[in-house]
């Protein structure tokens, strides 16, 4: 059974996803170790948070939300989504980023994010549309 909860780099290995990510075409894994480490970004500031999800007591994917660093209005953004690769098609991603988003509309009015090609429809599907701004690629209104 799958579970979800906030997570801190400070208590939760992480290496054997950012290798899996790593060998998968994903380096953001290893730039959020990076970030977390350097103090840079770690998913602590109003509203902002990184989430966990578990099947037993391994640790299967994550989802951050920050504010959104690349504009000057206040918005969130969902950043380094992964599940690993035996977890995917079994709505883990999608209840990452919706255990992300849960209450985000007090801290944030929308979210912004930037797909991947391969990711776009998965974040459509979501309710994301698709814009033309400086470091996105969709956005999501809260309010």
């Amino acid at each position: 059974m799958t579970f979800y909860r906030p997570i801190s780099l400070d208590d939760i290995d992480v290496e054997p996803l950012a290798d899996e990510a790593w060998a998968d075409g994903y380096p953001f894994v290893e730039r959020m170790r990076h970030d977390w480490k350097s103090g840079e970004n770690r998913f602590d500031g109003p509203g902002e948070r990184l989430v966990g999800a578990f099947d037993g007591a391994s640790l299967i994917g994550f989802c951050g939300l920050n504010r959104d660093p690349y504009i000057s209005e206040i918005a969130g953004r969902i950043r380094h989504l992964y599940v690993d690769l035996d977890h995917r098609q079994f709505g883990v991603g999608r209840t990452l980023v919706d255990r992300a988003l849960d209450g985000a509309s007090v801290w944030f009015p929308r979210v912004r994010l930037r797909a991947t090609p391969a990711s776009r429809s998965f974040y459509e599907h979501l309710g994301f549309v698709p814009v033309d701004e400086t470091e996105a690629t969709h956005t999501m209104g809260l309010r």
